[in-house]
């Protein structure tokens, strides 16, 4: 099956199932007055207090930021400032809307949405039990990452991976089926990038190399969430077919792994990716560099063929009331193994890691003081090495983080 069968399928099946399952739903909700129109009904009806449920959340951290070594300078910094309004207007339709304040406004060209919404989207429950849904709008990609899971208030550095890799909150449309209390399978269609191809071009300076954008730059996750061994591992697994440059499909699958017990938490993510097209760009300037230092005439390009692989593991432990050691640890690596001159095996290595304190004064507060050391190298092996300089950071940050649920 080629991508666009599977593309158009996933689509079909996403809408064709709402559609099927909304008609069961009005054959046999009795409760349902018809006679008034739609947006009266979910809207202005009066409703049971339990169904008006909104929640208002503020998520906040900053830190005191202090390099040790290079020349970067230290600085207090505004780590974190999201705040979400969120809830259901019926018992059937639940919406989410959350806004980054430290982010652009400015639309991208693929779906003139800014880079500061993460979620404009609502889910409606439909047929037999509610066990189906379907989520419409900006939305999380489905991808198996409890990293990119995980509030982004207590997550102190991200992987590239999540940081870069992946494109984390996208235009979609995801359908849900929650099997039982402890499984649910869902399909999310997708835009692959936020900006088209030739925004891209136009921002690399990169030489087309003879690609176009893609007519459909789209793709589909198949992800699978699910609790384990009384609900202790929690698992979450994808996998994703997308297009972005025309006729150039990409492949990848993220399993990620959480333990979960009464004083420990856990997650093991893995991961790996093969674009066609390396349109990310994070192995792209140093093919570029070592393709150039072979011939000088050489014009820059997005690389092709290019495989990323990861593994990031967190381990937080709660070794007294209150008091929480939290350690964190990730490699990546980029090869490209097809072309001429081919940058090889593992060519890029990304490998950082993560030890740090934090202290919870208030008990039934989401508010912790912490601190971290973070130290985190870029590497370049085989004859990529010769022209491109492995890099690294060292960095002590102290602040404070807040997680408000102010409604």
């Amino acid at each position: 099956m080629t991508y666009r069968k599977i593309l158009f399928s996933a689509l079909a099946l996403t809408i064709g199932q709402a559609a099927f399952s909304q008609d069961q739903v009005k054959q046999t909700d009795t409760a349902a007055d018809d006679s008034e129109p739609f947006e009266s009904r979910i809207l202005f009806r009066d409703k049971p207090a339990e169904l008006k449920k909104i929640n208002l959340n503020f998520l906040l951290r900053s830190s005191l930021e202090v390099p040790l070594k290079g020349d970067d300078q230290s600085s207090i910094k505004m780590n974190e400032a999201r705040f979400e309004v969120l809830g259901n207007l019926t018992s059937d339709l639940d919406f989410r809307i959350r806004y980054r304040l430290n982010r652009s406004q400015a639309p991208h060209t693929t779906d003139n949405s800014a880079g500061s919404i993460d979620h404009a989207n609502v889910t409606y429950k439909f047929g037999k039990d509610r066990k189906w849904s379907i989520t419409a709008g900006k939305q999380a990609a489905y991808i198996g990452s409890w990293e990119f899971e995980t509030n982004p208030t207590y997550e102190y550095q991200y992987s590239e991976f999540v940081n870069r890799q992946t494109n984390l909150f996208l235009m979609a449309l995801r359908l849900n089926y929650k099997i039982n209390e402890n499984h649910s399978v869902h399909v999310q269609v997708h835009n692959t990038w936020n900006d088209n191809f030739n925004t891209l071009i136009a921002n690399t300076g990169y030489k087309t190399d003879g690609l176009k954008g893609s007519k459909t730059p789209m793709g589909v996750y198949a992800s699978w969430l699910g609790k384990l061994f009384d609900k202790k591992l929690h698992t979450f697994w994808s996998y994703n077919i997308s297009e972005y440059a025309k006729g150039e499909v990409n492949h990848s699958v993220a399993i990620g792994n959480k333990l979960v017990l009464k004083k420990w938490n856990a997650y093991l993510d893995l991961q790996t990716q093969k674009l066609a097209v390396d349109y990310v760009n994070i192995a792209s300037p140093s093919i570029n560099k070592y393709q150039t230092s072979l011939n000088p005439a050489f014009q820059p390009v997005f690389a092709r063929d290019v495989n990323y692989k990861s593994a990031v593991l967190r381990v937080d432990y709660q070794f007294v009331p209150g008091w929480f050691i939290t350690a964190k640890g990730i490699y990546e690596a980029a090869s490209q193994t097809k072309g001429t001159n081919k940058a090889g095996n593992n060519f890029r290595e990304n490998i950082g890691y993560l030890g740090g304190l934090e202290y919870k004064p208030v008990k039934h507060q989401n508010f912790k003081i912490f601190g971290y050391y973070y130290n985190n190298e870029q590497k370049y092996r085989n004859e990529v090495s010769k022209v491109n300089g492995n890099t690294r950071q060292d960095m002590f940050a102290v602040g404070v983080l807040y997680f408000v649920n102010a409604l």
